[in-house]
C-alpha cells in the first residue's frame, strides 16, 4: 500500500512546504484540494505543484475538493449545478496536468427539504457527465461515502457507481471514518469490493458524533484491515485528518508512524483486551 495526506492535513498553506514535510515524514503522495482561486486551477500553479512534489518524491494520486458542497451536483438550481460541474471539470483538468487518474466527487448534497428522488438524478445525470469529461483525459470519477444523506447503503452506492460508469470511469472512494456512521466500515468493504479505487482514513466518535485522527475513536480497525485484505485492495490510503492546532508539522509523521502500524504492522494480530 501507499500513504498520502489529504489537503485538509496539510501543515502549512505552502505547497512546496507542505511537501517537504510530507515527504521527511515517509509519505508516498499528496492529495489536493482543488480551489477555483488558488494555483492549482491555472495552468502556471499546475507545473509549480508538480515539480514540488515530484522533487520531493512524492505522486499526486487524487484532487478533492470542499466545492461541491457549496454548489452542489444535485442542486434544483440549475446556476448551482452548472458551477458545480464547472468545479467538477476544472479538477478533472487539473488532475490531468497534476498526473492523477482520479478526482474525489462528493455527488449530492441534500437538504431535508429536498425530494431524494430528483436529488438522486440530478446527482446521477451530472456524475455522467463528468465521467465522460474525464475519460478523454484519462482521468476516473470516485464518488465518496460522506455526510451528505445521500446514498444510505453499500448496495445504494453500488448501484449508483454502476449506473454512472455506463459513462465512463466511475469507482468509490471509500471512507472508513463515514462508513461508521451508516453502518460497519468492513460490511460497506466486502459489498463495495473491487468498486473501491481509494481509501479516506479518518477515525470515528460514535457519541460526540464527530471525526477523529487514526486510533481514537470507534472504528474497528482490524475488521477494516481484515475487509480490505480480503478484497485484494493494496492502493492508496490517504488520511484526510486536519492538522494540529499546535504544532501543526508533528501531525502527518504521527498519522503515518499508525497508518503503517495498521497496515503493515502487528496490529491486526494484537490482543486488544482492555
Amino acid at each position: 500500500m501507499k500513504f498520502g495526506m489529504n489537503g485538509a492535513g496539510f501543515p502549512t498553506d505552502d505547497f512546496a512546504d507542505a511537501c517537504a514535510v510530507l515527504a521527511s515524514a515517509g509519505y508516498d503522495g499528496v492529495e489536493p484540494n482543488y480551489a477555483a482561486d488558488g494555483p492549482i486551477a491555472t495552468e502556471e500553479g499546475r507545473r509549480a505543484m508538480r515539480r514540488a512534489a515530484e522533487s520531493n518524491g512524492l505522486s499526486i494520486p487524487a484532487v478533492s475538493t470542499t466545492l461541491h458542497w457549496e454548489y452542489p451536483l444535485s442542486s434544483p438550481n440549475e446556476g448551482t449545478r452548472r458551477r458545480g460541474l464547472a468545479i467538477g471539470e476544472g479538477m478533472i483538468d487539473a488532475a490531468a496536468a497534476l498526473g492523477a487518474d482520479e478526482v474525489l466527487i462528493v455527488p449530492a448534497v441534500v437538504e431535508p427539504s429536498a425530494s431524494y428522488g430528483r436529488c438522486y438524478e440530478r446527482a446521477l445525470d451530472a456524475v455522467r457527465d463528468l465521467a465522460r469529461y474525464g475519460d478523454d483525459r484519462g482521468v476516473g470519477i470516485a464518488v465518496e461515502n460522506v455526510q451528505n444523506d445521500f446514498l444510505y447503503s453499500p448496495g445504494e452506492l453500488a448501484r449508483f457507481v454502476e449506473r454512472a460508469g455506463e459513462a465512463g470511469p466511475v469507482s468509490v472512494y471509500f471512507d472508513v471514518g463515514n462508513g461508521l456512521r451508516w453502518g460497519l466500515p468492513d460490511r460497506w468493504i466486502r459489498e463495495l469490493g473491487a468498486r473501491i479505487s481509494r481509501v479516506h482514513v479518518k477515525d470515528w466518535l460514535t457519541d460526540a458524533h464527530r471525526p477523529t485522527y487514526p486510533l481514537q475513536g470507534d472504528v474497528d480497525w482490524p475488521s477494516v484491515v481484515d475487509a480490505l485484505a480480503e478484497i485484494g485492495y493494496d492502493g492508496w490510503i490517504t488520511a484526510e485528518v486536519p492538522p494540529y492546532r499546535s504544532s501543526p508539522r508533528r501531525m502527518p509523521a504521527q498519522v503515518i508512524e499508525n497508518l503503517r502500524y495498521l497496515f503493515e504492522g502487528s496490529y491486526p494480530n494484537e490482543d486488544h483486551t482492555p
